[in-house]
């Protein structure tokens, strides 16, 4: 009897068990899997659009390197169109075409000399140079800037108190050059800048072109031209001593001369002519060093310079100096002067 009771229940719960099985709706396994798609949907959502962006990013990035870049180049060509190239270190330019030859020249004379076996005179050329006396006069650009300098200056000093009696820094007058003439003492007239000699075309005096530096210059004869003091170096004597000896042979022995160094400015190399070779037999060519030696005191004795007949003499300036050997000997000659001076 237990016995059937037994199957009797095993049978009802599985018929149970059975039916609860077969009407089971999953609602809760539907509404998982119904969030896990929209979440996935979602994040390839989001996956898409951050895509999307960083492309967008890229390419405008993209766009405005290309912009920075044509940019560029337009900005180079312009460069281009605006500079002139041929002033592009034209002095420069100018110098190294004048000094490479000259060198190359220099260079040549030296192996030619030592393959025939001869030596060379030895010159030194005194630059006697009188500084300027005044100051340069200043361009519109250097007196506008100077003007404005003392404007601003103004303003970086300090406002005391009205009751210590200082100035106001606002009430400070900037003057021009005229108005500072104008407050001299009454009577008093300064020095002119412009001297006689300058109007009349005197150059055989110290007291012209005191804006500049003046050289003391010689011209013995029309075949020599204008030129610096001059001799031939003795046995054992210095480029110094040379140059103190050419000017006291042509200035005398009045003019005072600084001298600071033993180092030449610069050097001229010449070969002789045919004839000059006979004369000078054993000798190739000369050589002259220029010396600058700075005047101090002193003047130049006239009659000493009507002593050796010089043709002419006088305190001329670079751009005379230039010009007058331009006129005389050409311009590779005169460029010698033209960057020792």
């Amino acid at each position: 009897m237990k016995h059937m009771m037994r199957q009797a229940l095993c049978n009802l719960n599985r018929q149970v068990c059975g039916f609860a099985v077969l009407n089971f709706k999953p609602t809760s396994h539907c509404l998982l899997s119904t969030t896990m798609s929209c979440r996935s949907k979602t994040t390839n959502t989001q996956k898409l659009t951050s895509i999307e962006q960083y492309k967008a990013e890229k390419k405008a990035v993209k766009e405005r390197r290309t912009e920075l870049y044509n940019y560029k180049v337009a900005r180079q060509a312009g460069l281009r169109t605006r500079q002139d190239p041929e002033k592009k270190n034209y002095k420069k330019t100018v110098f190294r075409t004048w000094f490479d030859a000259m060198a190359a020249k220099q260079a040549y004379l030296d192996r030619e000399a030592r393959r025939q076996g001869k030596e060379w005179n030895i010159n030194v050329a005194a630059m006697v140079e009188r500084l300027p006396v005044v100051t340069p006069d200043k361009h519109q650009w250097e007196l506008d800037f100077l003007n404005l300098k003392a404007e601003l200056q103004r303003y970086d000093m300090i406002a005391y108190p009205k009751e210590l009696g200082l100035p106001d820094p606002m009430d400070i007058q900037i003057l021009s050059e005229e108005e500072l003439m104008k407050l001299l003492p009454e009577g008093f007239t300064p020095a002119p800048r412009e001297t006689e000699a300058d109007k009349n075309g005197v150059i055989q005096t110290l007291n012209r072109r005191l804006k500049t530096r003046v050289y003391l210059s010689i011209r013995k004869n029309d075949h020599q031209g204008w030129q610096l003091p001059t001799v031939s170096l003795t046995e054992n004597e210095t480029f110094l001593e040379g140059a103190k000896r050419a000017v006291k042979m042509v200035a005398g022995e009045d003019l005072v001369l600084r001298c600071f160094t033993n180092c030449p400015m610069g050097v001229h190399v010449a070969e002789y002519s045919a004839e000059a070779k006979e004369k000078n037999s054993g000798f190739f060519g000369e050589k002259t060093f220029f010396l600058r030696v700075q005047y101090e005191n002193g003047d130049v004795n006239t009659e000493n310079m009507e002593k050796m007949k010089m043709n002419d003499w006088g305190w001329l300036t670079r751009d005379e100096m230039v010009e007058k050997i331009t006129t005389e000997k050409g311009a590779d000659a005169a460029n010698l002067y033209n960057y020792m001076l």
